[in-house]
């Protein structure tokens, strides 16, 4: 009798089946294929959860899609996403690329493999620049947001669900951007410190949400920064905003900050905005992109901030102009 393949060999196995297969398979069809596996439903649900978290924590792109059937959700690994494609690099973006991994490094690795996976020279012995936290959390995270499938877990004291838009690296923690579906009657849009999570997240069906049309999680995360993460209360330096978007603009805007900051729509398309801020240059950064399509209305320091702008920059163009 041939022994039972030890979890390593189960896991490799998992790995090729996933790859080579044309269409995603059902939890069934990978014990069926993967030998390893319990034949015991609960097992197998058990066996392949653990081994979906250690794929997923590697880095390899393992991918739940929903499918016909009981099942509901089946599961591959997209070659694209897992094979790299012939870089081509000289001898110069070889050296690029061995200083970029010795400067940025993940946490518990130094890059050495899979820089001579790409025939570059090994890392320098010099200390990084930067160390970038690898947390339990983050593979499934990441998975999900590519996914489009809600995540759900634990966060300051009471269980969330998100619709992940954003996945983002700032000031040393790594952050998710997206719509809260436990706050207020209809989500809200909130960030979210991976490192604050307090269980392991569950991930949802894929492709249950879109994000906004021109969602840009960056600027999301840049306004809502002092606010705190996931919907903590205001602290002194945000600032409660209020602005009139024309109709041009008013879709992209609703996108960022969220439905439940709309107070007012208007019969040509436009509407008045209320939300609060982080980040007060952020803002009006943002607000200076949109032209005149928007209108700072509150408070009043803010829309002054915002008229000597405009004045400034009128005043720069018509300078250069003569």
């Amino acid at each position: 009798m041939p022994a039972r393949p030890n979890r390593l060999e189960r896991i490799t196995n998992l790995v090729l089946a996933l790859l080579q297969t044309p269409r995603p398979l059902s939890l069934r069809e990978i014990g069926a294929a993967v030998s390893g596996y319990p034949p015991e439903p609960g097992a197998l649900r058990q066996a392949f959860e653990r081994d979906k978290r250690t794929l997923r924590d590697g880095g390899i792109p393992l991918l739940a899609e929903r499918i016909e059937g009981d099942d509901q959700v089946g599961y591959r690994i997209d070659p694209n996403e897992y094979y790299l494609a012939e870089l081509d690099l000289d001898e110069e973006e070889h050296a690029a690329l061995a200083f970029a991994v010795a400067a940025v490094r993940l946490e518990g690795g130094g890059g050495g493999d899979a820089l001579a996976k790409l025939g570059a020279p090994q890392v320098s012995d010099l200390p990084p620049v930067v160390i970038l936290p690898v947390l339990p959390a983050l593979g499934v995270v990441q998975d999900a947001v590519r996914s489009r499938s809600p995540v759900s877990f634990g966060y300051h004291g009471r269980r969330r669900e998100v619709e992940g838009y954003g996945l983002l690296f700032k000031s040393g923690s790594w952050y998710l951007v997206g719509n809260d579906r436990t706050a207020g009657d209809s989500g809200e849009l909130r960030t979210f410190r991976i490192d604050r999570m307090t269980d392991q997240p569950a991930v949802g069906s894929p492709g249950s949400y879109e994000p906004p049309p021109d969602f840009d999680a960056t600027t999301a995360l840049r306004f809502w920064g002092a606010r705190g993460e996931g919907g903590a209360a205001a602290t002194e330096a945000a600032t409660e905003v209020l602005i009139d978007v024309d109709v041009r603009e008013v879709h992209s805007a609703i996108g960022l900050v969220g439905e439940a900051a709309v107070i007012a729509r208007h019969e040509d398309g436009s509407a008045r905005l209320r939300f609060t801020v982080g980040d007060e240059t952020a803002f009006i950064a943002w607000a200076l992109g949109l032209g005149d399509a928007v209108e700072v209305v509150e408070p009043a320091a803010l829309r002054a901030l915002m008229i000597e702008r405009l004045e400034s920059i009128v005043a720069g163009v018509g300078a250069s102009g003569q």
